[in-house]
């Protein structure tokens, strides 16, 4: 559709973007569309949604390094990626990520993850401090699948858990989930792909909870 005034247009945007947080802020967590200057694509961020872990004691928090997450080839980029086949992968032209998916879930990672009551603080990438575990994610797939009635998003993450001090593997989680979405279009996608991140961050924060409790008091 041909757009023949900013404004208008951004403003039904962050309208469109405020029903669906309002609607469905307990399960979305939160949703961000920022402005663009003339003749730009509209940018969609992904924000740290407010989850809880399972509740119960902590045997002691622990030291967290949190190792710079990546995406696989097709992914690692801001334009975000839509499919009509299984096997065909296709980019928006007027709307992008804000960041790169696998910059975006990282820093959602730190910010998730250093509120949790199990964890004592988060660590990044290669500083000279002592960690008790260590977690690795890869962003495989984040994409509006468009060859159903109504769509979809697909996203799928692949995570290891480490022992920082002999890297030993203790554990991996394989999140590969989608989500219905009411319409094909980039706000629902954003929407979408939100609720999903919030999925993937009660998964994440209950087995790095259990992983957490394994430790003993030092």
């Amino acid at each position: 559709m041909k757009k023949t005034s900013q404004v208008p247009v951004i403003k039904g945007i962050i309208r469109a973007v405020i029903a669906i947080c309002s609607l469905g802020a307990l399960t979305l967590g939160g949703c961000s569309v920022l402005p663009k200057a003339e003749g730009e694509p509209s940018l969609w961020r992904l924000v740290t949604p407010s989850v809880e872990t399972s509740s119960g004691p902590v045997g002691c928090p622990v030291t967290l390094r949190l190792i710079e997450t990546r995406a696989s080839d097709a992914i690692a980029r801001r334009d975000m990626a839509y499919s009509r086949t299984p096997q065909s992968l296709a980019y928006y032209r007027d709307n992008r990520w804000s960041a790169a998916p696998a910059t975006m879930l990282d820093e959602i990672l730190d910010e998730g993850l250093t509120g949790q009551s199990w964890v004592r603080n988060v660590v990044r990438g290669g500083a000279r401090v002592a960690t008790d575990l260590a977690l690795y994610c890869e962003v495989e797939h984040l994409e509006h699948q468009l060859g159903y009635v109504d769509g979809r998003v697909r996203l799928k993450v692949a995570c290891s858990w480490y022992r920082s001090g002999e890297r030993e593997l203790l554990e991996t989680l394989s999140f590969d989930r989608t989500v219905e979405i009411e319409r094909n279009d980039a706000s629902h996608y954003a929407a979408g792909a939100q609720a999903l991140v919030a999925d993937f961050m009660r998964a994440i924060g209950r087995q790095g909870r259990s992983l957490g409790n394994l430790c003993t008091n030092r």
